[in-house]
């Protein structure tokens, strides 16, 4: 009984996460974007929508970690957290490469950086929210 409590547990964690994500991430670039969005907008959605389902899939494992052993999740996430940072800043110099050589290379360290703060942010919020999400369902 315990361990079908968890399985369903874990599925509506999962989907309170991904929902959120989805719309929350969404919500916060429409607001820094022009109205109505220019259509390069749409590939801001798909990489979200990529983002999501890596969190989807990570949650899998994180959740049963998480409630193993808290002090191990929080660590291994925020070392997750942090290499995701500094991929998806990456990528992302990767793609607008041309743009990215015309700036001085200050420029691209200072990017990688602050993106990959946001994701470490982002992945200390992410462990507190599903440690919160989890004491919550195992009432």
């Amino acid at each position: 009984k315990k361990v079908d409590d968890s399985i369903l547990n874990n599925s509506k964690i999962i989907l309170i996460n991904s929902i959120l994500f989805f719309i929350g991430w969404n919500g916060i670039m429409l607001l820094g974007a022009d109205f109505p969005p220019p259509s390069g907008y749409i590939w801001m959605a798909i990489l979200i929508a990529v983002l999501d389902y890596i969190q989807y899939k990570y949650l899998r494992s994180f959740l049963i970690e998480l409630r193993r052993d808290k002090k191990k999740s929080f660590i291994d996430n925020t070392i997750f957290f942090l290499i995701g940072g500094v991929a998806i800043s990456s990528l992302i110099l990767i793609v607008r490469l041309n743009l990215m050589l015309s700036q001085p290379f200050v420029d691209w360290i200072t990017f990688i950086i602050v993106v990959t703060l946001v994701g470490v942010i982002y992945g200390v919020l992410f462990w507190i929210f599903n440690y919160i999400l989890v004491k919550y369902f195992a009432k």
